[in-house]
């Protein structure tokens, strides 16, 4: 029978295991047997403790993969921010802006001057620096343009150096900012990684696969990484831009 305490104490070790990231579901039933809190054999979705403790703390589970190389994982969901600190940006929402000049800084000068010294592809530098917050391709509206832009450039400066990590695990190009060269929104599926984003935040990068937390409501979403290639896929800085 389930006890507060049992309970209670797996909580603590999910909140603890998973707080820095999200772990491999044999991963974390290794760490439950060696804290004493799952026995020999027993699985942790099927475990009452581990199921009540994931219910409170809104544990969410991600596969990643195909078949009997599918991995599943647990990580925590966002929690609500304590009364002491500021509220959350508003969310995201896409909505028709006015094509007004945008207030955003020389994009290539900030990305020289910030990004001196750091382990990046300069394709990837030169090219988001080449992207223009203003003009995008005739086929994407301008206020989703902008977003991808700033999403781009996030990347590249986030101070989880997603980028560098991006480059360890041997992401390309089109499988992080790849699209279809006509009507590119339509296509999203095959996209790469940033197109993904949207306005929301990579919580996680992997080999083969990433965790988006969404901007809309703030939702987590797992991206496996598409094996994109020239042949029906293109890089947004070699799109055709429309005429001022």
């Amino acid at each position: 029978m389930m006890t507060t305490r049992s309970s209670a104490a797996a909580a603590d070790f999910l909140r603890q295991s998973l707080a820095v990231r999200a772990l491999p579901v044999a991963e974390l039933e290794a760490k439950a047997r060696a804290a004493g809190l799952l026995g020999q054999g027993q699985r942790l979705q099927h475990t009452k403790i581990f199921k009540a403790a994931k219910k409170l703390l809104r544990v969410k589970s991600t596969r990643s993969g195909f078949g009997k190389a599918g991995l599943w994982a647990w990580h925590l969901a966002p929690q609500p921010p304590s009364p002491s600190v500021d509220p959350p940006p508003r969310p995201y929402v896409e909505t028709p802006v006015r094509d007004v000049p945008s207030p955003s800084v020389n994009t290539g000068d900030r990305l020289a001057t910030d990004l001196r010294g750091r382990c990046i592809p300069t394709g990837w530098v030169d090219g988001i620096a080449s992207l223009d917050h203003d003009r995008g391709p005739k086929d994407v509206p301008l206020h989703r343009w902008r977003v991808f832009v700033d999403d781009c450039q996030g990347f590249l400066l986030a101070k989880e150096q997603w980028a560098e990590r991006a480059a360890m695990f041997d992401w390309d190009a089109l499988a992080l900012f790849g699209c279809r060269t006509v009507r590119p929104l339509e296509h999203l599926a095959s996209a790469g990684l940033l197109w993904a984003i949207n306005g929301g935040k990579l919580i996680e990068l992997h080999r083969d696969w990433a965790v988006i937390e969404r901007a809309a409501d703030r939702s987590r979403q797992a991206h496996h990484r598409r094996k994109g290639s020239s042949a029906n896929g293109t890089l947004p800085w070699t799109l055709a831009k429309p005429l001022p």
